[in-house]
């Protein structure tokens, strides 16, 4: 394993509701590899949800995704201790399995809230897209200039939602319309980094959206999942999740 792992790697922790029936909770945290002994134990950080400790307890077991140069690595891990070292609240970890690589499906949900932009593809788009595809696989250049040509020149109106949450899978927000479910859209995402200012302009598919909680409110609630959407786009998303979450943890501000 010392192979694997380097010290500030990030890691996304997963509890586990019982060591016996290997339940798993839903929730995904946002954590750090702050040190490792090279064989089974490894210092990490406390995750946080909204400015708070997540109650991980001594005994209690985990999963944790490495987020490694080689890849994604997976493994059970069971907390052995909590302290604080510096001022920054630590875990104590004893890896229980071996770490195995893996594709990644699911990605950990940042809670947010900020504007983002959208549009709504009509089905002379998608046909025009799903030609493009067959010209680009194809090779036949004069036909994908063409296509495209046609698709810039398609009248496109977007409109304003407010994200609600945001992961390297897709994207949940309030709109003030109802969407069907398989629609497919165009979205805008601004991303406010370290290193600057970022804007991602991703394809998406709606995967369910209904009338808002707030029963106050006309709004509604879409998910929508990333069509199409390559390595260094998704890999995006998730170093600004990372950022952001970290950020929350140490009490700065944006």
């Amino acid at each position: 394993m010392n192979n694997i792992f380097s010290i500030g790697d990030r890691l996304e922790i997963t509890p586990v509701k019982s060591a016996f029936s290997y339940d798993k909770n839903e929730k995904k945290y946002a954590s750090q590899l702050l040190d490792f002994d090279n064989v089974r134990t490894a210092k990490i950080a406390a995750p946080m949800q909204d400015g708070r400790l997540v109650p991980l307890r001594p005994d209690e077991d985990i999963e944790i995704c490495f987020f490694t140069k080689a890849g994604l690595y997976q493994c059970r891990a069971r907390v052995k201790d909590r302290h604080s070292d510096n001022n920054v609240p630590v875990l104590d970890v004893l890896i229980v399995t071996d770490p195995q690589k893996f594709q990644r499906r699911k990605f950990y949900r940042l809670e947010c809230t900020f504007e983002i932009q959208y549009r709504r593809l009509s089905r002379e788009e998608l046909a025009l897209r799903e030609k493009l595809a067959t010209s680009k696989r194809i090779g036949d250049e004069k036909a994908e200039a063409a296509c495209e040509k046609e698709i810039e020149e398609l009248p496109k109106e977007w409109r304003t939602a407010t994200i609600t949450n945001l992961s390297g899978g897709g994207v949940r927000f309030h709109l003030s319309e109802k969407l069907d479910v398989g629609e497919s859209l165009e979205v805008i995402v601004p991303l406010s980094m370290k290193n600057g200012e970022t804007t991602m302009q991703l394809m998406a598919h709606v995967i369910d959206c209904d009338k808002s909680e707030d029963l106050r409110s006309a709004t509604s609630d879409a998910r929508c999942e990333f069509d199409s959407i390559d390595n260094r786009q998704r890999e995006r998303i998730v170093k600004y999740v990372f950022e952001e979450q970290r950020r929350r943890m140490s009490g700065g501000e944006r």
